[in-house]
């Protein structure tokens, strides 16, 4: 009988695959301290946890291979996010100060593209991380799959915001949600976003 926590037992393999997991989310986060290099890091998150990795190659080898590869690219996408990001919470912060009708117009206004750069987000960096695509087709169909696949779109989106909604509307749980996101909440994101996309992405891998 093999020993409960052995490699090749379930609980062994399970507690390895944690641990891997608190490792690449430690990894993420320092590689993004630098802020500039938070795309080429996500790029290359998705890459470890996407099926294209190889089981055999070492996580944190594999995660700088593909940081160095797609480090140009992925960091284009992410400026891009950024930048528009703030443009968007910069307008959206001035259209809080109204009142009314006004109001409400510029919420709903800046909210659908607020919702696109969501979608951009939520698809460029698993695209990039699995396929050799120019910056302008990789944004093009990052927004045409995840409007061909919208419902599988918001479960990324809810994957991606979950734990901003939960500190906003439950600001009680800060403690609870840091415990659990600080040492793997990022590496559990991005398989979760990996695991969501697989059915939308397999078909793409078999396509010269």
């Amino acid at each position: 009988m093999k020993p409960v926590f052995h490699n090749d037992s379930p609980i062994g393999q399970a507690v390895g695959r944690l641990l891997e997991l608190v490792g690449l989310n430690i990894l993420w986060v320092l590689c993004c301290l630098p802020v500039v290099t938070a795309g080429a890091s996500t790029c290359a998150l998705h890459f470890v946890l996407s099926p294209l990795r190889n089981e055999d190659e070492e996580a944190f080898r594999c995660f700088f291979r593909s940081f160095r590869r797609n480090f140009k690219q992925a960091t284009l996408l992410w400026l891009l996010v950024l930048v528009l990001g703030l443009l968007l919470a910069l307008c959206l912060r001035i259209v809080s100060f109204w009142t009314g009708t006004a109001r409400t117009a510029g919420i709903v206004f800046f909210c659908a593209p607020a919702l696109l750069l969501l979608m951009l987000a939520g698809y460029g960096f698993p695209l990039l991380a699995q396929f050799d695509i120019p910056t302008r087709r990789l944004i093009e169909d990052s927004l045409l799959l995840s409007l061909a696949h919208f419902p599988r779109t918001l479960l990324v989106i809810s994957a991606m915001l979950l734990p901003a909604v939960v500190l906003y509307f439950l600001p009680s749980l800060i403690v609870c949600v840091l415990f659990i996101w600080a040492p793997v909440g990022f590496s559990l994101t991005v398989l979760l976003i990996e695991r969501i996309l697989e059915p939308v992405l397999a078909p793409y891998r078999d396509t010269p």
